[in-house]
């Protein structure tokens, strides 16, 4: 039986692993989702012109006008407001996606969703793309996460959110749109990790680009995994040989 000291050992390597490991996206750019047809069928429930709210669609653009574009759920359909274009750079009629905004709610005219973030769909983690890749690819990379770093040439603070520029050394710049704190300052090398949609870089996280050491860097392909594993591998090890000495 595995005594008090043991479990404790097991518990920080397990609580290790959980930190270790990375999400597949950044989740407040998905909100809670709504099927279309339930939408149609209690709209005043999700009119966020009544109680603000932002929610989130996923269907097939089954037309794109100047104005408005289509939403298709198998039988049902919801209109889009694609005034914001720089929203949709890249997206094609059929193309699936999710849609997070607000819902107007129109009893006499046709009910639209505003939107805020546009995604591809399924959602897709791009890893680290290049700024000189995203700014000579805006349509391809549009609708996607990704992680980018570079140098804070410029950071300002406006009704709750920064806005940043981050340059590559050939210059190129990327705009950024943070929520939250940061003690970062102009110059700091930076990794960003966020949503790039409407030529904006919606970040999630955002910190100093450090790159220490580690198990990953000594040894190509050893995952985050496999380190916590070593790591409790070398506990027990430890333990089993103070219990000896």
């Amino acid at each position: 039986m595995l005594d008090g000291s043991m479990m404790r050992t097991i518990f920080m390597a397990m609580l290790l692993l959980s930190c270790t490991a990375t999400n597949a996206y950044a989740t407040m750019f998905e909100l809670e989702v709504v099927p279309i047809s339930k939408i149609n069928g209690d709209p005043t429930a999700y009119d966020s012109t009544m109680a603000y709210r932002k929610i989130s669609v996923i269907g097939n653009l089954s037309e794109l006008g100047k104005q408005s574009a289509t939403l298709n759920d198998g039988f049902d359909s919801l209109k889009i407001d694609i005034r914001k274009t720089e929203l949709f750079e890249g997206f094609n009629v059929n193309d699936q996606a999710i849609i997070t905004g607000e819902f107007i709610y129109e009893p006499i005219a046709q009910s639209t969703l505003v939107p805020t973030y546009v995604l591809h769909y399924p959602t897709e983690d791009m890893g680290h793309v290049n700024i000189s890749s995203i700014v000579n690819n805006v349509s391809a990379l549009n609708g996607r996460y990704m992680t980018v770093t570079g140098n804070l040439s410029s950071l300002e603070m406006n009704m709750g959110r920064y806005t940043a520029t981050v340059v590559d050394g050939e210059n190129n710049a990327l705009k950024v749109y943070y929520y939250g704190s940061t003690d970062l300052r102009t110059g700091d090398g930076v990794k960003i990790f966020g949503l790039f949609n409407g030529r904006v870089l919606h970040s999630e996280s955002i910190g100093l680009n450090k790159s220490p050491l580690s198990i990953s860097t000594l040894v190509p392909g050893f995952s985050s995994m496999m380190g916590a594993f070593a790591l409790l591998s070398l506990a027990l090890l430890l333990k089993s040989k103070q219990r000896y000495d």
